[in-house]
């Protein structure tokens, strides 16, 4: 059976050969360490790196992009993960280097800009300081407004926009199911825009709408560029809980959600959501109502149980199953390899799941821990009788 094959055994509830393993970031650290040679593969390095490339030359950025296809593709050949894809990269220029770590972004359409800094105790490379921290509304605005004007020029995707995938594809060799972002719906989850659900409603919807259009542009189109899945979703829970209440899920959320898993669903498209946090709150609306295929990035340290979503919500497939926060980071490989066997003890039967940590193989966890997982899950995730 091939990647691809066992995949989509998995998402149309039926027993493949084995659950398939997927892992959507793979820090660089502990895949150099698995490969034995500097690779360039995920965490916030890559896009401080990819950043700081971009800044020296078109040059600099072309050879680093390159090198990273290249290893995100023999990563994924050989851990034999059974879906291709691309990790989290930054896409933007800089517009000036503050330091060696720290890059600021202009966005002339709507006179906003943005400092990324990367911490290398953490591995983050994420916002520390914006137009919208520190004016709110007002630059929320000028963003929308913006946003609205740039749909004049929207078209749909290309080959080329697929083209650094289907690159990954290839060097990973082999059938695998290819996942792509489109689709990705949230209200972003940082106190200005939290704010402005209250105080300005309309521009959050503005906001969401523009991000509906263009996932509604794209889909379409993604099935020709050999995409399979749509790796999507977008935040929206903490520990203690979704962080704007049920309501607001109803109305900003869920209407926007259905049109683009409808839209999915034509194009022949699977659509995965995921988001760290306890969504039990709004668990109905999300994982039914709002027609998901799948759920990801299973919180299991805020209360997201596996063995009790799959019985609650039979029709969804899973993606997960051992936590990266807490058991991966620092539990045995001993212990991993029990709870990975309780998981697929519990998830495997009927389809409907993909193995994986509950978000990223970050640098926080011991390469020796990821290895035990994964030689787990080949162990234990067998089915007895699969079948395409």
């Amino acid at each position: 059976m091939t990647s691809k094959q066992r995949i989509m055994s998995a998402v149309r509830h039926r027993e493949p050969d084995r659950v398939p393993i997927y892992e959507q970031t793979v820090c660089s650290r502990i895949a150099s360490e698995l490969m034995g040679r500097p690779m360039r593969t995920g965490g916030g390095r890559i896009r401080w790196e990819e950043t700081a490339a971009r800044w020296e030359s078109e040059q600099a950025w072309q050879e680093y992009a390159g090198r990273l296809i290249e290893d995100v593709g023999d990563l994924i050949r050989e851990l034999d993960f059974d879906i291709a894809g691309l990790p989290w990269r930054h896409a933007r220029k800089p517009s000036e280097k503050l330091d060696e770590w720290t890059f600021r972004y202009e966005d002339p359409a709507a006179k906003t800009w943005t400092v990324y800094h990367y911490d290398e105790v953490s591995d983050v490379f994420d916002v520390v300081d914006s137009s919208i921290r520190r004016e709110g509304v007002a630059a929320i605005e000028r963003t929308v407004e913006a946003m609205e004007k740039a749909e004049e020029h929207r078209k749909p995707p290309t080959a080329d926009d697929y083209a650094a995938l289907h690159q990954v594809a290839r060097r990973a060799g082999g059938e695998r199911a290819l996942k792509s972002g489109e689709g990705f719906l949230v209200i972003p989850p940082e106190t200005a825009w939290l704010e402005a659900c209250m105080e300005r409603p309309d521009l959050v919807e503005r906001y969401l709408d523009v991000e509906t259009r263009a996932a509604l542009t794209a889909i379409p189109h993604l099935p020709k560029f050999g995409i399979d899945i749509l790796w999507a979703g977008g935040d929206l829970a903490s520990t203690d809980g979704p962080i704007y209440s049920p309501a607001m899920f109803r109305r900003f959320i869920l209407p926007r959600l259905q049109q683009i898993t409808r839209a999915a669903h034509e194009a022949g498209l699977v659509y995965l959501f995921r988001t760290d946090g306890n969504i039990w709150p709004i668990a109905e609306d999300l994982l039914v109502a709002s027609g998901v295929d799948g759920y990801g990035e299973i919180d299991i340290d805020a209360g997201m149980d596996l063995a009790e979503l799959k019985q609650k919500f039979p029709r969804l497939t899973l993606w997960g199953g051992i936590s990266c926060g807490r058991v991966l980071t620092f539990e045995s490989p001993e212990a991993i390899r029990e709870k990975t066997r309780q998981v697929m003890e519990a998830c495997k039967p009927g389809g409907g799941f993909i193995f994986g940590s509950s978000n990223a193989i970050h640098e926080g966890i011991p390469t020796r821990n990821f290895a035990a997982m994964l030689e787990a899950a080949r162990e234990f995730g067998v089915y007895e009788t699969g079948r395409p």
